[in-house]
């Protein structure tokens, strides 16, 4: 067994060797030639890695720059030949740009004349409807004092105002209006409105029997409206409206101090006005745009009847005076023309229905309008004194303040204070055209040589119009003036006119002067006078502080000055119209509202104050006018010391 082992492990190691020997020298050399031809393979797939690489650095360093620079160079090249074929072009297109705006603004001006002719079309249409149906009510028989009267005008409501102050209280108009309420909701509740002839708004939350205690309130209302003291109308006017609405169920508006506005705050509500009063503002909602029109234009009138009725019922408004029509012009006036014009301006007062607009058409002149004689002129230039039409005074509005100030005789009723009226009496149309249209009026041969424009009338184009007033008031190119130069000066003049309170003739100096002189001064139109010391001289301060005597010393003097010296609140209406300086300084450094309140012209003071002087400006001495009043002892004037405490 062993032996069988032993020749077994002897017989493996022989073949073990044998295949040994066998492996050296058969398989190394196919061994070794695989491994010798990787190595190559190896090394020549290196080599071409290492050449791929090194020409893509070099191609890195200039063909990305090449490509760059040659895309740049085409741009270049295309944009600058555009460049050039535009430039060629520049011309054209610069007239093509022009004919475009030109277009445009020919396309908008033709709109805007298609809209407004539209719109004069559509309110036209609906007046006549309007009127219609207004006719037609008043046609009907067995009309009585209970069922709404058709008023057209604010004329109307005058006369019912007149005929409520004998208890003959009508119904101007009555009917529904869907109104909005001033909660966060904003929603609409249908009201029962009610407009009589004494300019009484209110409205019900339901249609029923007027209560008991309505002729009483309404009452009330008329003798408050007569009283004239706009403070305690307000507040009576408060209290009766609370008691209408807590007790009787009723709301007033208060028309006297409202102003109505064709629109609503939300601009996609049809058919709404809105009535705006200081401490309220109603949005209302009719049913269709005939009523509408309606409701506004009788509201618009009571508002006008309203306030006008009140401002002729002041004590002080009856002394005003009209200038007589058969006055030469260019003349002051006379006491006998005083008495005359008193007489007059008592007869205005006397005829029923006067108002704003009969006392100023009853000037000379004032019939028609300034410029073109339309008849019944409703609307006014403050400053130039004259009358318009509504079509001119459109043209005197573009003008500019610094011009023509333009307000209505209708709506514009705060504006009609005495002095404003008085001011239109001493001048008119007759008399500003005199002067305005100077050369129109000369009947020689200059006026056919010259390119002197001529007169409009009311059915001229208003481009013709508008040429004509330009010519008129811009260039002045009608006004007759002197070939040499004038002896005295204009200012000299001036200053003798408003010395003798001339109002006309102040006018004229002021509208044929080449130079403004309304702030002509002392020194300006006294060349004789004493000019040494026209610095604040500490001594004269001093004295005219003691003496209190503004007039001891004209120096530095204005107009203004002179007008207040004199006591003529018209003549400082004048120069106030055309722009002279309120707060303007003399010598002593006082203001005319200085001189005022040292002479004791308190009503006068109080006309400046209200007209925007500043009671803060102190004089050379240190003091303000307030001060001055105080040391002239107690302000027994309380309006006067109200308005200098407020305005400090």
């Amino acid at each position: 067994m062993i032996t069988d082992c032993s020749e077994k492990i002897a017989s493996s190691r022989v073949i073990h060797v044998h295949l040994f020997f066998l492996l050296e020298f058969i398989m190394r050399p196919l061994v070794w030639n695989g491994l010798q031809n990787s190595k190559s393979s190896f090394e020549k797939s290196r080599f071409n890695l290492v050449h791929s690489l090194m020409n893509i650095e070099v191609k890195k360093k200039y063909e990305f720059l090449e490509s760059i620079s040659a895309i740049m160079d085409a741009h270049l090249r295309y944009f600058k030949l555009g460049y050039d074929l535009l430039s060629q072009m520049e011309p054209y297109i610069h007239q093509v740009l022009t004919y475009a705006q030109q277009s445009k603004e020919l396309a908008n001006i033709e709109q805007d004349k298609l809209a407004k002719r539209i719109q004069e079309y559509r309110t036209q249409a609906e007046l006549e409807n309007a009127r219609a149906s207004s006719s037609n009510t008043d046609s009907m028989p067995g009309a009585d004092s209970t069922h709404p009267v058709r008023l057209n005008s604010y004329k109307s409501f005058e006369a019912g105002m007149q005929s409520a102050t004998k208890g003959e209280v009508q119904t101007v108009k009555q009917g529904y209006l869907l109104k909005r309420s001033s909660r966060t909701r904003g929603d609409w509740k249908r009201r029962f409105f009610v407009l009589d002839n004494q300019g009484s708004l209110y409205y019900y939350r339901a249609k029923g029997p007027k209560p008991s205690g309505f002729q009483s309130y309404n009452y009330s209302r008329l003798s408050e409206q007569n009283s004239g003291m706009f403070g305690r109308f307000r507040a009576k006017h408060n209290r009766a409206a609370s008691l209408n609405e807590d007790i009787l169920g009723s709301c007033a508006v208060d028309l006297c101090t409202s102003t109505i506005k064709m629109d609503a705050e939300d601009t996609d509500l049809r058919l709404c006005f809105r009535i705006i009063s200081p401490s309220k503002s109603y949005t209302l909602q009719a049913e269709n745009e005939v009523d509408r029109m309606d409701w506004v234009n009788k509201i618009t009138g009571a508002i006008t009847s309203l306030f006008n009725f009140q401002f002729l019922q002041q004590p002080h408004y009856g002394k005003l005076q009209l200038e007589n029509k058969n006055s030469a012009i260019g003349s002051s006036l006379t006491s006998q023309q005083e008495d005359s014009n008193k007489s007059l301006m008592d007869d205005v007062f006397s005829e029923e229905g006067g108002s704003v607009s009969n006392i100023l058409r009853g000037i000379p002149g004032n019939d028609k309008c300034a410029e073109c004689n339309a008849p019944e002129p409703d609307w006014a230039s403050l400053n130039l004194g004259i009358l318009l039409c509504i079509e001119c005074s459109g043209v005197h509005r573009n003008l500019g303040v610094h011009i023509s100030k333009v307000r209505s005789l209708t709506l514009d009723v705060k504006v009609w204070e005495p002095t404003i009226l008085e001011l239109f009496n001493n001048l008119g149309n007759a008399y500003c055209n005199s002067i305005w249209e100077g050369l129109l009026l000369l009947d020689d041969e200059r006026v056919g040589e010259s390119n002197v424009p001529l007169k409009p009338c009311s059915t001229d184009p208003s481009q013709y119009k508008e040429k004509y007033i330009q010519a008129k008031y811009v260039e002045k190119s009608l006004i007759i003036r002197a070939d040499i130069p004038e002896i005295p000066s204009v200012s000299t003049k001036i200053w003798q006119a408003v010395q003798a309170i001339n109002v006309r003739e102040v006018y004229r100096l002021i509208v044929t002067s080449t130079s403004n002189p309304i702030n002509t001064k002392y020194d300006d139109a006294v060349p004789n006078a004493d000019t040494e010391g026209h610095q604040h001289d500490p001594e004269a301060c001093l004295r005219i502080k003691e003496s209190n005597e503004t007039e001891s010393c004209f120096r530095g003097w204005s107009l203004l000055h002179l007008a207040c010296h004199s006591d003529s609140t018209l003549m400082v209406e004048l120069l106030l119209q055309f722009g002279a300086d309120i707060n303007m300084r003399d010598y002593h450094g006082r203001t005319p509202l200085h001189h005022c309140i040292s002479s004791g012209k308190n009503p006068l003071a109080k006309f400046l104050l209200r007209r925007g002087a500043k009671p803060s400006v102190k004089d050379a001495g240190g003091h303000t006018a307030l001060e001055r009043a105080m040391e002239m002892g107690a302000i027994t004037d309380e309006e006067l010391f109200i308005k200098l405490v407020e305005c400090q």
